[in-house]
């Protein structure tokens, strides 16, 4: 009578076979091999372990595998409670799988952007490019502060009418203007209030 069984060997199934269960296997590779009566739709899979398989014969999901620790975490995939995701670009750079973008860091387990002072400490940019860069930053900082004081048109306006008002801007203007003759311009800056 045929029948459908496989054969493994310390656990991991080494073939599926339709046919006489109590045949002599000599001669063969199964020779020595367990026989294990399985359904005919049995879709075993060679070299998997039998722990791949429930009590009849369906395969577990990978997910259940996983969690079982019969298969490994796939790399760059994490726990979104009981399913497994792709982890985003961020988590991979966080978890090492990928280098961050030029000028950014892990710090506390968080992708941080790193400072010019940092970047230039890690030979990301040049003495050059910090110098210029951070010129830049601080020259736009102070024409914003000097613009919300002068290109307001009610800021005018108050101006022309309040002499107080109008020596109080004029204060701020002239502590703004002294920015620039700061030591450490424009790498340092004490901003005024």
């Amino acid at each position: 009578m045929a029948e459908s069984f496989i054969t493994e060997l310390n656990g991991v199934i080494t073939g599926k076979h339709h046919g006489d269960i109590g045949a002599d296997l000599f001669g063969t590779p199964y020779y020595g091999h367990n026989k294990v009566p399985v359904p005919f739709d049995t879709e075993a899979v060679m070299l998997e372990p039998l722990k791949f398989y429930t009590q009849d014969w369906k395969r577990k999901p990978d997910v259940q595998l996983i969690k079982e620790g019969l298969l490994p975490m796939p790399r760059g995939y994490k726990w979104d409670g009981e399913a497994l995701r792709t982890m985003t670009a961020e988590e991979r750079i966080i978890e090492g799988l990928d280098e961050p973008q030029p000028g950014y860091k892990i710090e506390d387990g968080k992708l941080v952007a790193m400072t010019l002072r940092e970047q230039l400490e890690a030979g990301k940019i040049s003495q050059d490019e910090y110098t210029e860069r951070i010129t830049a930053i601080n020259k736009t900082e102070l024409n914003r502060r000097l613009a919300t004081l002068i290109d307001d048109e009610e800021s005018k306006a108050q101006a022309e009418i309040d002499e107080e008002y109008a020596a109080e801007r004029k204060a701020k203007i002239i502590a703004l203007l002294a920015v620039k003759k700061q030591l450490g311009w424009p790498f340092t800056v004490e901003w005024p209030e």
